[in-house]
């Protein structure tokens, strides 16, 4: 089943004032949250039907505390008015306390249910994942050792969300307990929406229920004789016809629902793009028609023409876009949460929104868009992903997984290379000056002379790397967290990886340098006696290094090398070189000081050298003087593109990274083949 929240629609009215279970000096009172009465509530598949809800199915938090909301109203932190707290079975009943926060938006509600004028609370819930089953009309089943009749839902696996203070609740006993409960009534409830559109149809707004359900019966027995008498007009053949079908009244029902959110969507679509949003709540609430609400918004338009000095219409400030981005925010911080991925700082409201599945998102993405959320969860999803909403959602998401596995790959060339940027994928030239000649004695009398410097010249250039993955409508619809979070994060990874490869291919492929020889050779004077770490291989190293001369060969540069750069292989045995603050010359013991331990070299192992060899070390100078690492623009990360899918039902991405890598002078850098 797919997850989504259920309310209810019938309710057991008490005749009681103020509640005795109410505590002043908490700001709380007692509640039924809960009963396993058969209760009406509205099914996205059957209409209303009757449901059940089993106490021995329920799922509560750890800390068995759930949001205490105003009216179900779950989009914003706003509509949180306190919590309920030390939720508790007792039989066939879910009891809570319900606590009243002290910020102004709960004061209102707060002294209401003080009062005694607000009594009915309803919960809102999730049902699990095979956790309720369809009882047909004239069949029974047993569940959990107890037998229904139908037609009815019996849930046995679900679990508690929130809790709402309602103007009319939804279960009859869910409301503020006293100690000793009044006598209780039935009372058949109207989904609102179908009382907004019968009102919109005639019905007179201070109509009792019962009157609402007449009028509902008698408009739809005139639907039923137009059906019958748009059928005698289309039998030209006479006789008895065709008998119209019976109108059912939860179909009837659906559609006027149906009709009231298309209504409702547009409206709010309609002023949101002019920037008056509070104009749409009142032309929602009052049960304007779409031409009427058109009509109210070009006369509002006209106003703010006349307001701005007769000097044109002046675009309105997008005031929802804060809001829109906090939702953002919040449902990508929700989503990587869910998928096990810490942040550091959630977005406010993300809480609300990580019990949500991806199709819940979806909706929600397709109504703050002023869209139509009903139908199929593939056609929703569908229709979300064609929003600017949801796709930029799953976009952040995937790119914030690309960064996690992008910082988390554990690449090691970042400790010893440096980098630069370039504005282009043309070949570059770097010039490699020599150092200026001395300066010389000057007689009395005589004249300066301008000194020489020699110039040499590396190329490089950068190349682009990448790959595409998509994120499916079936993923979505199947609440994959993984292909939102872990494709990317494997993407993030890759592309790490890939710098790491064009790193180190530079000492192992021994590249070209400009003078047209090899990176280590003899000529270089770079390439050192093969050996294991030890006193002797590492002073060659230094002195060789030490030795090198300018490009003009004329003076010496005093270059140290600064990392210690070797296979995993070797890593055990070079540690505790380098860990021993003595070491044996001969026979005789540990007597001489070792005056390579500690940190004199920083030290850096790579599993890609033992791919070359496994024995084979290096010596490299402070960064600048080795191997530096290119970027374009500078950008030292992959870059995420999305498009709506082509090839593939869903959202395609494409993760791309520039870079290129060149050994800029061999003079700090030097190669012991090892033993």
């Amino acid at each position: 089943m797919t997850k989504r929240q259920f309310y209810r629609s019938l309710s057991l009215r008490m005749e009681k004032g103020t509640p005795s279970t109410y505590d002043e000096k908490t700001r709380s009172v007692e509640v039924v949250v809960a009963t396993e009465g058969r209760v009406r509530v509205y099914d996205w598949n059957r209409g209303v039907i009757d449901e059940i809800l089993l106490m021995s199915g329920l799922e509560m938090p750890d800390n068995r505390q759930v949001p205490l909301l105003d009216t179900h109203s779950r989009y914003s932190s706003y509509s949180v008015i306190g919590s309920c707290r030390n939720m508790a079975v007792e039989k066939e009943e879910l009891v809570g306390r319900a606590h009243f926060s002290t910020v102004q938006e709960a004061e209102s509600q707060h002294t209401k249910v003080r009062e005694g004028h607000l009594t009915d609370f309803s919960a809102g819930y999730e049902i699990l994942e095979g956790g309720a089953i369809w009882v047909e009309d004239g069949e029974s089943a047993v569940v959990d050792g107890r037998s229904f009749e139908g037609p009815v839902r019996v849930v046995s696996k679900w679990r508690i969300k929130e809790l709402s203070v309602c103007p009319i609740g939804a279960d009859g006993k869910a409301k503020a307990r006293a100690e000793s409960p009044a006598p209780q009534q039935e009372e058949r409830l109207m989904d609102e929406r179908l009382r907004a559109f019968l009102e919109r149809r005639g019905l007179p707004k201070d109509a009792t229920e019962e009157q609402a359900w007449e009028y509902f019966g008698r408009m739809s027995d005139e639907d039923q004789r137009k059906g019958q008498r748009s059928a005698g007009a289309n039998n030209h053949t006479g006789g008895s016809g065709h008998q119209p079908a019976q109108i059912d009244p939860a179909v009837a029902a659906q559609n006027a629902i149906e009709a009231e959110r298309k209504r409702s969507a547009e409206i709010q679509s309609m002023c949101r793009s002019h920037g008056f949003d509070d104009l749409a709540i009142t032309l929602v609430a009052d049960g304007s028609s779409i031409e009427q609400a058109r009509k109210t918004v070009m006369d509002e338009i006209l106003k703010r023409q006349q307001g701005d000095g007769g000097y044109g219409f002046r675009a309105p400030v997008e005031v929802g876009v804060e809001e829109m981005q906090k939702f953002r925010a919040a449902s990508q911080d929700a989503i990587m949460v869910r998928a096990g991925v810490p942040v550091e700082q959630p977005a406010p409201g993300f809480d609300e929104l990580a019990g949500r599945s991806l199709v819940d998102l979806a909706r929600m993405s397709l109504i703050r868009s002023g869209r139509s959320d009903a139908g199929r969860p593939l056609d929703v999803v569908g229709r979300a992903l064609t929003t600017s909403e949801f796709p930029v959602i799953l976009g952040n998401t995937a790119n914030l997984s690309l960064m996690s596995g992008w910082d988390a790959s554990g690449e090691t060339w970042q400790i010893w290379c440096d980098t630069g940027s370039v504005s282009n994928f043309l070949t570059h030239k770097q010039a490699r000056a020599s150092e200026t000649s001395d300066l010389d004695e000057i007689p009395e009398g005589q004249e300066y002379k301008y000194g020489e410097r020699s110039e040499a010249f590396e190329e490089y250039a950068i190349a682009t790397y990448g790959k595409l993955f998509a994120i499916t409508r079936q993923a979505i619809i199947n609440d994959d967290i993984g292909a939102l979070t872990d494709i990317p994060f494997a993407h993030g990874e890759a592309a790490a990886r890939k710098v790491g490869d064009i790193v180190y291919a530079v000492p192992i492929a021994n590249s070209v340098m400009g003078d047209g020889k090899a990176l280590f050779i003899a000529a270089h004077n770079n390439i050192l006696t093969g050996g294991v770490v030890s006193e002797t291989t590492l002073n060659e190293g230094y002195t060789k290094m030490g030795l090198q001369k300018d490009i003009a060969g004329k003076r010496g540069l005093n270059i140290s090398p600064e990392y210690f750069i070797g296979p995993k292989s070797i890593q055990g045995s070079a540690e505790i070189f380098f860990n021993s603050n003595q070491f044996a010359a001969d026979n005789k013991g540990a007597t001489r000081t070792n005056i390579y331990s500690g940190n004199k070299l920083t030290r850096v192992y790579d599993s890609r050298l033992d791919d070359d060899s496994t024995t084979a070390w290096y010596l490299a100078a402070r960064k600048g003087k080795t191997v530096k690492v290119f970027f374009l623009d500078g950008i030292q990360k992959p870059y995420l593109e999305q498009k709506s899918g082509w090839s593939v039902d869903g959202v395609e991405h494409k993760v791309r990274i520039d870079a290129g890598a060149k050994a800029m002078d061999w003079r700090g850098l030097s190669k012991n083949a090892g033993a």
